[in-house]
């Protein structure tokens, strides 16, 4: 092959791995991407000029500077990739956290919590394509909680006609303990605050009572009838 002719293939393989460059990641600061670019004009001039060995050496030179401006590109691509992933990992284990999910699902969660520790590790000492992937698996392991409201920590007495609240009857609901047989739980953890503490049937509507956990279940807040708790 002429050397003229392999001079032009170099320089159109040249431009376009520039341009692959320019318009995939936008980093014109890098100095590998301005010499290759400043390099290119030179064969350029020296190929217009007539002065083909130059202008085949500037663009040698050319294409070394952009092989590496490329690889720097990749690694840009890889970076960024890896800080959205590590960004959406993070506020994915904040979430769970906020639903309770270190009590309700422990297993899942402490796993998440390793892999993104690694996955900051990698990022940190710049092993992109290894934070990427246990950035995936955080995301991944946490798919499967999704939101609902724990469980209510406290009850208030209510005055309803035709059933009256009772500690049985509180034990019944389904956000509780779905069985009227644990009334004794609620009626220990709160006949100190009964009017007589040896009456577990004297109770009264507005009157807060602790909901203990029994199965390990993640409680929170006073029961609200407007809102809908799955156990």
């Amino acid at each position: 092959m002429e050397r003229k002719t392999m001079l032009i293939i170099i320089l159109v393989i040249t431009l376009v791995l520039l341009g692959i460059i320019a318009v995939g990641e936008s980093f014109f600061d890098n100095p590998d991407y301005k010499k290759a670019k400043e390099l290119n004009r030179m064969a350029e001039k020296a190929f217009a000029e007539g002065d083909y060995d130059k202008a085949y050496e500037y663009a040698e030179e050319a294409k070394k500077y952009t092989e590496k401006a490329d690889e720097y590109a990749s690694m840009l691509v890889l970076r960024n990739k890896a800080n959205t992933l590590m960004y959406k990992a993070s506020k994915r284990l904040e979430f769970v956290k906020n639903q309770g999910g270190e009590k309700t699902h422990p297993k899942e969660y402490e796993k998440a919590r390793a892999d993104y520790k690694i996955a900051q590790s990698a990022y940190d000492s710049e092993q992109y394509e290894r934070s990427i992937e246990y950035a995936n698996l955080v995301i991944e392991s946490l798919e499967s909680i999704v939101p609902k409201s724990p469980l209510p920590k406290y009850y208030r007495v209510r005055l309803i006609m035709k059933r009256r609240d009772c500690f049985w009857r509180i034990a019944e609901y389904k956000f509780i303990y779905d069985n009227p047989w644990k009334w004794t739980v609620i009626y220990e953890a709160n006949k100190q605050k009964l009017r007589e503490p040896d009456n577990p049937n004297l109770i009264f509507p507005g009157q807060i009572f602790l909901i203990p956990s029994i199965n390990g279940e993640f409680r929170e807040g006073t029961y609200d009838p407007n809102k809908k708790y799955i156990q």
